[in-house]
């Protein structure tokens, strides 16, 4: 049990049901936090409503996202036990490389035009 993230392409033909994630997260909760406050602001929903939701990403939030990561300035979360928040920073650091691609993937699909979307589940 726990926090389980995920990130793919969204396709327009229904069959996202069947789709792969291109990226895996396991207890990643600072990029959580950073997921779930660009998810009230778009919405205006709370962040509990991501949980099992889809996060269409846009160029500007990969943007935001790779300067965050790259100053190790991610959002501290206060998620709690089930999404690691005693070990934030040490996951952060680990997953650096981790989302410096999935930046640089994120990117490529969205200059491609596809939908870039985040998803998690705890």
């Amino acid at each position: 049990m726990g926090l389980d993230q995920y990130a793919y392409i969204k396709h327009g033909d229904g069959a996202d049901d069947d789709r792969a994630a291109d990226f895996v997260w396991r207890k990643h909760s600072k990029l959580q936090a950073w997921a779930e406050t660009l998810f009230t602001a778009k919405t205006g929903q709370p962040a509990e409503k991501l949980n099992c939701a889809e996060l269409v990403l846009e160029a500007a939030d990969i943007a935001a996202l790779e300067t965050l990561v790259r100053q190790k300035a991610l959002p501290k979360s206060e998620g709690g036990f089930f999404f690691g928040h005693q070990f934030q920073e040490e996951a952060a650091d680990e997953n650096t490389e981790q989302d410096l691609a999935f930046c640089a993937w994120a990117k490529d699909a969205l200059t491609n035009g596809q939908t870039v979307v985040y998803s998690c589940w705890w």
